[in-house]
């Protein structure tokens, strides 16, 4: 940051002291092009140490700190005292003995390291201004201004009166062309201050030429903004209100525009050997009747932005106070810009931005982010563009068409099991056979009782005793109902299976001799040859999916081996599986039932619900996550 732009910042600075010293010393070591700044500070019974130097690392000699204890021995009472170094350069230490950096603390400002060669007016304006221009609430922890001013003229007559300084040229005429220079530019910063207070374009516009025309005492001072291709009046001093449309306007508009199109201070009457070109200036001062004007364009950085023309009768502007113009010019413009661009429609704010963002892309900075942001736009183009199969996931099952449970046909105990889990079998295999030897006995006992109540029955009837036969014959039935029971029994205590298929369920060898009882679950028998899927889809995608949509799916044991499939059923209820709301859905396998399939398989499912743009296939499930959460 270049000293002039450090001293903008110091003159309307309002942060902390911590923040103001290293700024400060910044400032002044640039202006003074000094190796070293010190700002030291020391109390009653306290020695002298650094509170902040600049640069903050580097610029320190071996002899800067015998240089500057001694210089401090020196200084009690003196506000300014300089001195040369051996190596030829300049030390200055800035102490004034009434100022106090609060707590008991004493302050002072060591700049070490001062070319001599390049010692000047110059640099004696940029440290007296400096001094200047420090903010009012920094006084009391900081140099004095007036004390420093007043010993200026010493200082900077000691420095040139030193050998090899400024030779040939007289002591007094440097210093007062310092002081007076000095004071010119404070004079400048401080109407840059108080022109940076305005809010808006038009007073502040109004309040520059009203402060020019009073400062160089001319009896017209406009300004001109640069709107587009050409320069419109916008301000004139101690003129609120004027018709832009007049003759008298757009000669003066003429005239500023003439200083644009050439960007460079014009001057009327000009001297001889001029060749700027000043038509307008000449048309517009005839008319006026022989005034002399100054025209000088206001720039920030390398952008012109307005034109300034000051008229007077007396005499033309001089250097130094074009110069003072072009410095000032410097200061305010930027904030003149601003304000210009916040008073206008925001439409046209809008649109230099976006013109602004236009002209930074073309531009050859930033290469690099350049590329990254095209070819970023240009994947999102492509992403938004090109179409990819969206499918929606499912999870899978393996169910049965035909799943027989089997019971125990009887009470019994297990006596054999030919089955286990997983096992295939045949149509009419035996399964599992249970303990008949109590049924023999009671197939025995039956048919004794049978025969003993047929006998009675034929002996009731040889005697005509009819009342007994009929009670010989009922017991005769009862019997007979009872054997047939116990063989019924036995001819199903070998339980066999009614069709082919593999055991799913029933792991009964461990049970052998444990009774069961009518009813109870033995097997649980699937049928292989005719199974369907069992789809489960999550309750946020069920209305992408509808009857006949195909797709395909794949078993966990083989995720390599792909089938097709179709929808053919989807339940209008939803169910809770695992903390989850799903809706069940049917489908079928187009081909031939693998023989290695089993009941209860799992597996995943992706069903195709057409073809939808890349990017929202990658981004769907998280915009769906941020509506929900958002409520959008």
């Amino acid at each position: 940051m270049s000293a002039g732009v450090l001293l903008a910042a110091l003159a309307s600075f309002e942060g902390a002291a911590e923040t103001f010293w290293p700024l400060y010393l910044q400032a002044l070591g640039q202006a003074l092009a000094a190796r070293r700044v010190l700002l030291l500070s020391s109390a009653v019974g306290r020695p002298w140490h650094a509170r902040v130097q600049w640069p903050a690392q580097g610029g320190e000699a071996a002899d800067d700190p015998d240089w500057t204890l001694r210089l401090l021995a020196r200084s009690q009472g003196t506000a300014v005292l300089a001195e040369r170094h051996t190596d030829g350069s300049l030390t200055l230490i800035m102490q004034p003995a009434d100022v106090s950096g609060g707590e008991g603390q004493v302050l002072a400002v060591v700049v070490l390291g001062i070319p001599v060669d390049d010692w000047n007016e110059n640099a004696l304006c940029h440290w007296a201004t400096f001094v200047a221009t420090i903010p009012a609430q920094y006084m009391q922890q900081c140099l004095v201004r007036a004390r420093l001013l007043e010993s200026a003229a010493p200082v900077a007559a000691t420095i040139a009166a030193m050998p090899g300084v400024e030779e040939g040229r007289a002591q007094a005429g440097p210093v007062v062309a310092g002081l007076e220079q000095a004071t010119r530019l404070h004079d400048i910063l401080r109407l840059g201050i108080k022109l940076s207070q305005e809010t808006a374009f038009s007073q502040a516009a109004m309040a520059l030429c009203n402060e020019l025309a009073l400062r160089y005492e001319c009896e017209r001072v406009s300004l001109g903004w640069l709107d587009g291709s050409s320069v419109r009046l916008v301000a004139l001093n101690h003129v609120e209100q004027f018709d832009p449309s007049a003759t008298a306007s757009r000669a003066l508009e003429d005239v500023l525009e003439e200083a644009m199109e050439q960007e460079s201070v014009l001057v009327y009457p000009a001297i001889d050997d001029a060749h700027a070109v000043l038509r307008a200036h000449h048309a517009y001062a005839e008319s006026l009747g022989q005034t002399c004007l100054s025209t000088v364009p206001l720039a920030s950085g390398e952008e012109v932005h307005a034109v300034v023309c000051l008229e007077r009768h007396r005499s033309a502007m001089s250097e130094a106070e074009l110069w003072e113009l072009a410095l000032l010019g410097e200061t305010v413009t930027p904030w003149l810009a601003a304000l210009r661009a916040k008073d206008r429609w925001f439409v046209a704010r809008w649109w230099d931005d976006i013109r602004a963002l236009a002209q930074n892309f073309i531009s050859p900075r930033h290469t690099a982010w350049k590329i990254a942001g095209l070819g970023t736009l240009l994947l999102v183009a492509l992403l938004s563009l090109v179409p990819w199969a969206y499918r929606v996931d499912a999870t899978l099952n393996v169910r049965s068409q035909g799943l027989l449970f089997i019971p125990a046909p009887f009470d019994g105990y297990l006596r054999q099991v030919h089955v286990d889990i997983g096992d295939q079998v045949a149509a009419g295999a035996t399964l599992v056979q249970l303990d008949t030897r109590d049924l023999l006995l009671e197939e025995s006992m039956a048919e004794a009782d049978l025969v003993r109540f047929t006998r009675e029955a034929e002996k009731a009837q040889a005697g005509r005793l009819f009342a007994e036969m009929q009670i010989a014959l009922a017991r005769q039935q009862q019997a007979a109902a009872k054997l047939e029971l116990m063989r019924y029994q036995l001819a199903n205590a070998q339980v066999k299976a009614p069709y082919a298929g593999v055991v799913i369920e029933g792991e009964l060898k461990k049970n052998l001799g444990a009774p069961v009882r009518k009813g109870d679950l033995l097997l649980k028998l699937a049928q292989t040859t005719e199974t369907y899927l069992e789809l489960e889809i999550d309750q946020a995608y069920i209305h992408e999916v509808s009857v006949g949509m195909s797709g395909e799916f794949a078993l966990v044991g083989r995720p390599d081996e792909r089938y097709p499939i179709t929808v053919g059923r989807i339940d209008p209820a939803a169910v809770t599986k695992e903390g989850k709301t799903v809706y069940l859905a049917r489908a079928t396998v187009l081909g031939d039932v693998k023989p290695g399939w089993r009941p209860g398989m799992g597996g995943s499912a992706k069903l195709e619900a057409g073809d939808r743009p890349l990017i929202w296939v990658m981004t769907q499930r998280t915009v769906r996550f941020l509506r929900e959460f958002f409520w959008l």
